[in-house]
């Protein structure tokens, strides 16, 4: 059991308690929000999907302004704006009535998750040494999977009735939790690596970094090719080519955020002493494995063969993602300097952004050609984005080029 162990100082497990009960908020409500609007408030489908992205819009503006701000007044204080924020707008949800309230709840929404990233990742790197930076965020990551998990079956309990007032009742608990997150994060000690205090710098000090721009580069590459369509069009595209049921479809997705529970915080002692870009590039190997096994299921199989092919592949691209986890995060936390980590923090939060919108936008025209089309579009920009990360090592600084060792922590 000591693979589990994260050897991690009791403040920051304070910290991921609250994000636990942050993301079990999130998963409450985040799968019924367009459910609620639609059948508790009237909208038509495409108008509530259509202000709910409006968030998104935001949250690149103020994820910006939150790695500003973090590196500034420091980043406590901004992730307790950003959860206020968040508990004000979905407070606000319950009094939505018309199409213009939603779009300008959800634009107060996309303030709140924008502060999110920036700062809460900026805050974990404080809270630790160096060495520890790849377990905190792994750490981080399952904490998050778990909440997620759980507010969603819970959610679908509550909301099976599909009443108004259960939709209500759902954004209230949410309401709660990010008052509690925020309040968790008011109650932490300062860390003695400079948490709280301002620091100066600006955005194009981090945007000169050629060694930033060019992981970020390599990671719209990942997110758009790989990220993106394995969680938003698979599942489209097993049912269209491969004639997977949902039930199915559900069953292979639980196997991934198994893999993922399973293999986190193990790789998180894997990958210390080693290399971090050609740990990527395995990745992302194992993400075109997986593509290619998708292609076999939705071109050549159909029913139990189709399924098992598809769980495989699905599993291989768990293993793939929590490599990623272990080291994209983490190495640009690395080479930020202090002053500036919060700004080269939002840099790779926009880089995410980016592939979110690009994936998505070229695989949804893809899913209803042919099997090939959307595989091949996968497997392109992961062997560019493998290719890519094996250049990117040489300009590392070479302090930066490994994972350290996790050293014993005081007493």
């Amino acid at each position: 059991m000591r693979a589990y162990d994260p050897g991690l100082p009791r403040i920051v497990w304070v910290l991921q308690l609250g994000v636990f009960v942050n993301f079990f908020g999130n998963g409450l409500v985040a799968p019924f929000l367009v459910l609620y609007l639609h059948f508790g408030r009237g909208l038509p489908i495409g108008v509530a999907a259509a202000a709910i992205a409006t968030g998104g819009i935001t949250a690149v503006t103020a994820g910006f302004v939150a790695g500003w701000a973090a590196d500034r007044i420091g980043p406590k204080r901004v992730l307790v704006f950003g959860m206020t924020s968040n508990a004000i707008a979905y407070a606000l949800y319950i009094t939505v009535r018309e199409p213009w309230q939603a779009f300008a709840v959800a634009s107060l929404v996309g303030l709140g998750t924008g502060c999110y990233g920036p700062s809460s990742q900026s805050l974990l790197s404080a809270l630790v040494p160096a060495d520890r930076r790849h377990r905190v965020f792994a750490q981080n990551r399952l904490t998050s999977l778990i909440g997620l998990g759980t507010g969603g079956l819970v959610g679908g309990f509550i909301a099976a009735g599909g009443r108004p007032s259960d939709y209500e009742f759902l954004l209230t608990l949410d309401v709660i939790t990010f008052v509690s997150f925020a309040l968790v994060v008011t109650a932490l000690r300062a860390s003695p690596r400079g948490m709280g205090k301002a620091m100066t710098g600006r955005y194009i000090d981090a945007l000169r970094d050629p060694a930033l721009l060019r992981l970020g580069l390599v990671n719209v590459a990942l997110v758009a090719a790989a990220i993106a369509p394995m969680l938003v069009l698979v599942p489209a595209y097993l049912k269209t080519h491969a004639q997977v049921p949902e039930s199915a479809i559900g069953a292979i997705y639980a196997l991934n955020t198994l893999t993922v529970l399973v293999a986190q915080l193990p790789m998180a002692r894997l990958v210390e002493g080693r290399r971090r870009m050609p740990l990527l590039a395995a990745g992302a190997g194992l993400w075109v494995v997986s593509w290619s096994l998708l292609f076999t299921a939705g071109a050549a199989f159909t029913g139990t063969a189709a399924i098992a092919i598809a769980a495989l592949a699905i599993v291989l691209y768990g293993l793939g993602e929590s490599l990623y986890a272990l080291i994209v995060t983490p190495t640009v936390a690395s080479l930020a300097p202090d002053a500036l980590r919060g700004r080269y923090l939002a840099v790779l939060g926009l880089t995410w952004q980016g592939g979110f919108m690009i994936g998505p936008a070229i695989g949804g025209q893809l899913v209803p050609l042919d099997a090939f089309a959307l595989p091949a579009f996968g497997i392109a920009g992961v062997a560019f984005a493998g290719l890519m990360t094996l250049r990117l090592e040489g300009t590392l600084p070479l302090e930066h080029r490994g994972t350290p060792r996790a050293k014993k922590l005081a007493a």
